[in-house]
């Protein structure tokens, strides 16, 4: 990894980081050449300016008995816009929530635990809030990349796999 407009060191940081967040002070000081207090700082210093926004475990989906990761796209009349982004957050299903571009539209990733409850929640948001103008919801058959999510690719002759912390 490589953040333009970041120092070398704060670079290395990020990169060791990324491969595993559970690293102590001293055992980044030791890779970075730096003491314990000076990595410290450094990542204090990162997270303040919002670079660094926490650190979390990376939950496998594809490993939590029958869930369903889904994707929804829903585009909105523009009086509704807030009360419908509002509706899709108190899901908790919900793990992210974009504006994207074109006129009111969001998209959204969710984690269903059955096919049934992931469908229930979209009719509920099509047939039940006023200004959903379309609504489609997709199911993730696998993840190619996902490098926030700790997803390397890897391609085998015979099929695709991956390594790594996210669902498939």
């Amino acid at each position: 990894m490589h953040i333009e407009g970041l120092d070398e060191l704060d670079n290395r940081i990020l990169t060791l980081l990324t491969e595993n967040a559970r690293l102590s002070y001293s055992e980044i000081g030791e890779k970075v050449g730096l003491s314990r207090v000076s990595v410290r700082s450094r990542m204090t210093g990162l997270e303040e300016k919002g670079i660094i926004r926490g650190y979390h475990a990376v939950i496998d989906p594809a490993r939590v008995p029958d869930s369903i990761r889904f994707l929804l796209d829903v585009e909105t009349s523009p009086e509704s816009y807030n009360e419908i982004v509002d509706a899709i957050a108190d899901s908790k299903m919900i793990r992210q929530i974009f504006r994207v571009t074109g006129e009111c539209r969001i998209h959204a990733v969710g984690l269903a635990p059955n096919t049934k409850e992931m469908t229930r929640f979209a009719n509920s948001l099509y047939s039940g809030m006023k200004g959903v103008r379309r609504l489609r919801c997709d199911t993730v058959l696998s993840v190619i990349k996902d490098l926030d999510g700790g997803v390397d690719y890897v391609r085998c002759e015979e099929h695709e796999h991956l390594e790594g912390g996210a669902a498939r």
